[in-house]
């Protein structure tokens, strides 16, 4: 039973085909199994009846020549089981105290990352890599359950590490292929998710890529939910999963829904790489709130290149190719830089950068434009500790032409802007509790990462000046922060896992920035967040902050807010959500990505037929 893990797997696209059937009457399902017998040195009762059956093929050639082909033989199940003996609450505690026994042969368990399937709804928010974005990124301590949603793309991310079990493998020239092969992002056994591949063939490409394919695919949930997916995986080196069909809404530029396709990157030379996603403005279509057939199409281009230590990053949105609307349809921005070393100091990231149309978000004001911006800056960061204590900072210089909306105007400003910025965030911990022990039933029941309970202090302090060109500056001082209280380690069915955040902050300034997206005008806010087990894996996540200056005539209008409700497991989680402030809803799958030391043991199961003549007090899974 060839086993172990497999690195770098990528997945493409595909579309698939839904459909319903009712069937009068009632059958008792039945659980997923793959057809792995055990190693030859391990008890197998059925090693004796096993006969591997004829494909049709092999049928209609041994018919062609006359022999009729060897009747073929079957393992029956000859029993049946029996009805149940002990209530499901016993045999869930039989079946956890049994997973508790198994040498899981793995250590030092890691969560990496995860690959996501999302869908969301609303207006996307473009955050360009300007002084705004960070500075506002690292100038204030949020609560968690405001953290950022994630990408906007259909599928993001990547599982580097997959462990592999199949019965055989038959290696060739050009690559292997394998009858039944069996793929899990799980590290432990029984795992949560895993795929069930068969008739697997894996060539190698020209490139140097695997591209893995099989007859069929499907990725098992808790060895009771069977889902078709993609039947081609493509494993590439240092690439993340991109999908090919895009299907997305956008009401402030494309009047709703649209759909696109990811081509073939093209690349230009040696070390520059150009992306493209045309796309078809279908709401736009169906309303017929268009001028001209060109009004119906658009374009997402990204362009990449490294030319040694210099960076090139470049962004286009086109909604609309109407020759009369395309320059009020269009938002473009782009960097170019490079890093410098500076010893003992860190590295210096120096860019220029430049934009038109792109919006962005500033507490209370909500959505404000910038035109047109252009200019360098150059930053520093890194982090430190200091014991237990954790420091990241951030020191930020920048000086640009911006065009942008004034500050409670309808008109447009422009003017030069120089700003300084710098920022300390630390996390403090004040009480820290013990995991759940790091087993599969405990620690790792819900979560992919042990959940510590304790009590933290998280804190920022920050400052910024700006002077701008004609001749007013703003100048400000934060500081931000609160506690975070952990109960439970999460490793019980009931209520066994709460975290909430508190977060405060406080800003003295001096002037006032004449544009909006910059102008600070949350001098006071609160922020409060929730995260609660109702049970099980059933998690409901909810932050909100407010302005709470009784000076400001915002006082009291909400500066960000979230709420999601999701079903969380170690290897796995599906989740709902709404983002009211920024008015974005969707819904996302997500499989962890792990790392580890070891091997792991068989995860696909495998059932003997004379199980099926025990009693359920002999099988506690």
């Amino acid at each position: 039973m060839p086993f172990g893990t497999y690195g770098g797997v990528s997945e493409g696209s595909n579309a698939y085909l839904l459909g319903l059937r009712y069937r009068w009457g009632r059958d008792t399902p039945k659980p997923e199994s793959a057809v792995m017998p055990p190693l030859p040195e391990c008890d197998d009762p059925d090693r004796g009846q096993r006969v591997k059956p004829s494909s049709l093929s092999e049928r209609l050639d041994s018919i062609a020549l006359g022999d009729g082909g060897s009747p073929q033989r079957h393992v029956s199940s000859d029993g049946t089981t029996e009805q149940p003996t002990i209530p499901p609450a016993q045999q869930q505690a039989m079946r956890a105290e049994a997973i508790a026994k198994i040498d899981q042969r793995i250590s030092d368990v890691d969560l990496q990352g995860s690959f996501s399937i999302e869908r969301r709804s609303g207006i996307p928010v473009q955050r360009l890599n300007s002084s705004v974005r960070d500075e506002n990124r690292f100038g204030v301590v949020k609560v968690p359950q405001l953290k950022s949603l994630g990408s906007t793309n259909f599928l993001n991310g990547t599982i580097s590490r997959w462990r592999v079990q199949a019965s055989k493998v038959l290696i060739t020239a050009d690559g292997w292929e394998a009858d039944r092969m069996g793929f899990s992002n799980d590290p432990f056994t029984p795992a949560q998710t895993r795929i069930d591949a068969e008739d697997v063939i894996a060539r190698e490409q020209a490139n140097g890529d695997v591209l893995i394919s099989a007859r069929r695919n499907r990725l098992i949930v808790e060895e009771r939910l069977p889902i078709p997916v993609t039947r081609r995986q493509l494993i590439q080196k240092e690439e993340e999963v991109e999908n090919r069909f895009v299907v997305g809404i956008d009401n402030r530029d494309r009047d709703g829904l649209f759909v696109g396709r990811n081509l073939k990157p093209l690349t230009i030379g040696t070390s520059t790489e150009l992306s493209v996603q045309p796309q078809f403005m279908v709401q736009r279509a169906i309303d017929g709130d268009f001028n001209s057939a060109a009004d119906l199409f658009g374009l997402d281009a990204k362009l990449r290149g490294r030319y040694g230590n210099y960076k090139l990053n470049g962004d286009a949105d086109i909604s609309s190719f109407d020759p009369a609307d395309i320059l009020s349809s269009s938002r473009y921005w782009g960097s170019f830089g490079r890093d410098i070393d500076m010893g003992g100091l860190g590295v210096l990231s120096t860019n220029l950068f430049g934009a038109y149309r792109y919006r962005t978000w500033n507490g209370s004001l909500g959505e404000t434009d910038i035109n047109a911006a252009y200019g360098v800056y150059a930053q520093t960061k890194g982090s430190w500790s200091t014991g237990e204590v954790d420091h990241d900072y951030l020191i930020r210089g920048a000086i640009g032409d911006y065009d942008a909306d004034r500050f409670n105007s309808n008109r447009r400003l422009r003017s030069g802007r120089g700003s300084l910025f710098a920022s300390v965030t630390s996390k403090i911990p004040l009480l820290k509790g013990k995991t759940a022990e790091l087993i599969p039933t405990a620690a790792y029941r819900y979560s992919p990462v042990p959940i510590v309970p304790g009590l933290s202090l998280n804190t920022n302090v920050n400052t910024s000046i700006a002077v701008y060109g004609d001749g007013r500056h703003q100048e400000t001082l934060s500081l931000s922060g609160g506690p975070t209280i952990t109960l439970g380690t999460f490793s019980k069915p009931f209520l066994d896992f709460t975290q909430i955040s508190i977060v405060g902050s406080g800003s003295l300034k001096n002037g006032d920035s004449p544009f909006a997206f910059d102008r600070n005008v949350d001098l006071a806010t609160l922020g409060v967040g929730l995260t609660q087990q109702i049970v099980g894996p059933v998690v409901l996540s909810t932050g909100v902050s407010y302005n709470v200056d009784p000076g400001s005539k915002y006082y009291g209008s909400t500066v960000n807010s979230n709420i999601e409700l999701r079903w969380q497991r170690r290897s796995y989680d599906v989740g709902v959500y709404f983002n009211p402030y920024e008015g974005i809803g969707g819904v996302r799958f997500r499989l962890n990505d792990f790392d580890f030391k070891g091997t792991g043991v068989p995860f696909v199961p495998y059932t003997p037929t004379n199980w099926m003549k025990t009693t359920n007090a002999d099988r506690p899974f």
